[in-house]
This record gives C-alpha cells, structure tokens and sequence, in this order.
C-alpha cells in the first residue's frame, strides 16, 4: 500500500550548488524525485485492485502541486504550470491550485493570466487572504492601483496580521502619491514585523520622495542591518545620502549596489548621475553606457549622459542624448533641453517590485 503524502513531502531538499554545475545537479535530483514519487503513486493505482482510479486522483494531485511549487520557487515557471494543469485536470475545484498557476504566471510576466487563474481560486474560496494579495500584486504590474488598493483592503480584512497585505497596499499608495497613506501601510507592517526588511526600504524610498532623508537613511540603515545583501537597500541610501550632497557615502552606496546586483541599470543611472556632481564626465558617461545596455529605453539615461557631454563641451553627442530622452519621454515629466540642467534624480528600481 502507498504510505500517506507527508511520507515524501517533507524530506529535505538537496542544498543547491552556487555553480552551474550544482545548478543542474539540483534539477536532475528534482525531476527524479518527482519521477520516484509521480511512479510509486501510479504503480499503487495499477497494483491496489481494491482501489477504484479516482482514489488516487488526490495524492496525483498533491504530488503535481507541491512539485509546481517547488519549480515555482526555482523561478521555472513554464515547467510549474505544466505541473498545476495537470493538478487541476485531477481536482477543478482545488483553489489552491489556481492561486499557485496564477503565481506562476505572475512570475512569468503574464499578469492577465494570473488574474484569471486568481478570479477563479477567489470564485472557489473567497476566504483566503493570500488570494487577494496575489490578485492585488497582479493589478499593481498592471498599473491598476485602484484595483489593487480594493484587494488589499479585502486581504486585510480577512487577516489585519498579515505585514505583506500592508507592504503591497502601502507600494499602490506610493504609486498614485498618496505618501502619508503608503507611510501609515508600512508603519503598520513593520509594527507587525520589525525584522521585515523590504518594508523599511519601502518606506525608505517615501522618506525620499518627501525629501526627509534624514529619516530615509535611518530605515535603509535599519534594512541593511537585517538583510546586508539587498542591493536596492543600497542603492536608494545612496540616493538618500546624495539628497545631503554626501556625495563619498552615495558613491560608496551606489559602488555596493553594483557589486550586489551588476544588473541594476537604475544603480549604473544614479552613480553615474553622482560622477557628474563630481565633475568626472568620463567615469559618469561609462556608467550611463552601461545603464543604456541594460535598459535602452530609460529616458534619464539619455538625459543625464546629454549632461556629461554638454560638460566636456561636446555638443553635437548631447544632442543626440536630448533627442533621444525626448523621444522616450521623461519619467518626470520634463521634457530634456539641449543645454539644460540636470535635477536630482529620485529614481530607484522597486516602484513595481513586491
């Protein structure tokens, strides 16, 4: 006879490797596992004649979803929702399993999909919290921060205890300038969690909005301490520091981001900004080259390289990088001139992260 689900469930998982070749040892140990389990349930079906099939549609199906998560976890997103189609073949009217595809599809940048998937789990389970939260985050990539706000206010009247619920809606404040608002959320949630540390960056990226970067600086310190690996911690301290025109504390700031996360355009964009304070054009025009690989339709790029060039007195290029802002539009709303002076910028790269 097969023995009960938590028989396999919760044996530990191969710690992975940090090299590729680890990498790959992990998924080969995975799918074996999932392969050992998915044909021990499959041989009991066959072998167990007292057992109708439909007997094991339950286990086939909670072998299929707790392998989707795990796949979800490992950011395979494609494989994890092959896994939670064949749950929901096994058990339509499992919510759990849409709120997982619906994740999976979140994190495959098809947020449409996720809704579905998260219209359908609340349709089948409108009580879960964490359902609300998702469909939220969901509305919040989409821009629909109305939408968004209304999730998160069901997810918190569902459960007030819940710091994430609190995070997510206070990013949608944020998002449509209702700063006090995002400033209460995050209070909120870092009374219910002292040790969650993205809610001190959140609330760390609206001290700077409004300008206070004393305060700023105090919960990106606070967030460093708790999670000394966040690049994005780093990053909008430097941001902060620069506000102070502290301007060795941003470069050290920014230099660490960089180290952290080499793929964080925004960090390449604000240290280069910094080299332009400092009067060294060249080191902040590599920077704004960079920046422009990684992302080629950031408009502040442009602009701020167009400043450099105009500095070492070569017209003709900053034109070009006015031009070129111009055609992408300034996230601020400016419109770039040739000549003109550069502002501060306030960018950082979390507005839409959770």
């Amino acid at each position: 006879m097969l023995g009960s689900a938590s028989d396999w469930r919760n044996t530990s998982r191969p710690v992975m490797s940090s090299s590729s070749q680890g990498v790959k040892a992990h998924g080969r140990v995975r799918r074996a596992k999932f392969l050992l389990v998915l044909g021990s349930l499959l041989a009991g079906a066959v072998m167990d004649a007292a057992f109708p099939p439909t007997a094991y549609a339950a286990p086939l199906a909670d072998a299929y979803m707790t392998f989707g998560k795990d796949y979800n976890d490992n950011g395979q997103y494609d494989r994890a929702i092959k896994l939670f189609d064949e749950a929901i073949k096994l058990d339509p009217y499992d919510a759990n399993a849409f709120l997982n595809r619906g994740n999976s599809y979140r994190g495959s940048g098809k947020p449409d999909r996720a809704i579905q998937d998260y219209d359908r789990a609340i349709k089948l389970n409108p009580h879960n919290d964490l359902t609300y939260i998702s469909r939220g985050k969901a509305y919040n990539d989409k821009a629909e921060y109305t939408r968004a706000i209304k999730d998160f206010d069901q997810a918190i009247k569902l459960n007030r205890h819940d710091a994430n619920a609190f995070i997510n809606r206070g990013n949608s404040y944020r998002e449509t300038d209702k700063l006090d608002l995002a400033l209460q959320d995050y209070g909120q949630a870092i009374k219910l969690n002292p040790r969650e540390w993205i809610a001190y960056v959140h609330r760390g990226k609206v001290y700077n909005d409004k300008g206070q970067y004393g305060l700023a600086i105090q919960d990106f310190d606070r967030a460093i301490k708790l999670n000394p690996k966040d690049a994005n911690a780093f990053l909008n301290r430097g941001i902060a520091y620069r506000g102070t025109n502290e301007h060795d504390l941003a470069m050290k700031d920014y230099d660490q981001a960089i180290k952290l996360n080499p793929g964080n355009y925004v960090a390449f964009i604000s240290r280069g900004s910094a080299y332009n304070d400092k009067g060294q054009y060249d080191l902040a025009i590599k920077d704004l080259d960079r920046a422009i690989e990684l992302n080629p339709v950031d408009a502040n790029a442009f602009r701020i390289r167009g400043n450099a060039y105009t500095a070492k007195g070569e017209q003709d290029r900053a034109k070009l990088n006015y031009d070129q802002a111009n055609s992408l539009k300034l996230d601020h709303g400016a419109v770039a001139s040739y000549g003109g002076a550069e502002r501060s910028d306030s960018g950082d790269d979390m507005k839409h992260k959770d």
